[in-house]
């Protein structure tokens, strides 16, 4: 295969993960963003590897743009409410001490349990759908009553039994580095982002709204 065959490939696999993307289950999580929005609750996210690091896009994202006029030049006045957003990855030294002192299979259930309530939202990232950390801090959030959203690929794993709802990525991939183990797993990274800005853009416009009521 040439290389523009190989591009060719991704794209298209690209194309029928979005012809097959299932809306219905990101509205539903889109509802549940807007629950905790109008409760005043808290967003929490929690990734591994390199999704880790999407979730500082996350936390820009969601704590600054639906609070921004449409031309960016000024934020919405101070009695709009805002979104509480908690990037459970953020800090490199609670991390590294959470592992260090109980392990990393607890660090995200630790840095979760004393302040994850019934009016929040827990946001939880794993391509397997099994990462011990994600499972572990995502029992803490059922147990607590908050409302739980899942993302994942292949058969969802433990996220998917356990989460309220959850996005499994669809498909399957035959583009170099992400077969086998990793099948699927580029585009499950790529698909994170959108989410995050299909739902950044859904509650933008239902801040919007909710200011001309």
């Amino acid at each position: 295969m040439t290389l523009a065959e190989t591009i060719g490939l991704y794209l298209a696999e690209k194309r029928r993960i979005v012809d097959e993307f299932p809306v219905a289950v990101l509205e539903r999580a889109a509802e549940m963003l807007f629950e905790t929005y109008d409760e005043g609750g808290t967003v929490y996210a929690m990734a591994n590897g390199g999704n880790a690091g999407t979730l500082d896009h996350f936390y820009c994202d969601f704590k600054h743009h639906p609070f921004v006029t449409e031309d960016k030049t000024r934020p919405l006045p101070p009695d709009v409410r805002r979104l509480s957003f908690v990037n459970l990855c953020s800090s490199a030294a609670e991390l590294t001490g959470l592992v260090n002192d109980i392990g990393a299979d607890d660090m995200f259930a630790a840095s979760l349990a004393p302040f994850v309530t019934s009016r929040d939202l827990v946001m939880a990232y794993s391509g397997s759908g099994n990462s011990p950390n994600v499972a572990k801090a995502l029992q803490v959030a059922v147990d607590a009553g908050a409302r739980t959203f899942a993302m994942t690929k292949g058969d969802g794993g433990t996220c998917r039994e356990l989460a309220e709802v959850c996005l499994v990525v669809p498909g399957t991939s035959r583009f170099p580095g992400q077969v086998g183990k990793n099948d699927n797993n580029f585009h499950f990274e790529d698909l994170m982002l959108s989410v995050n800005h299909m739902l950044v853009g859904l509650l933008k416009q239902r801040v919007a709204e909710r200011g001309t009521d």
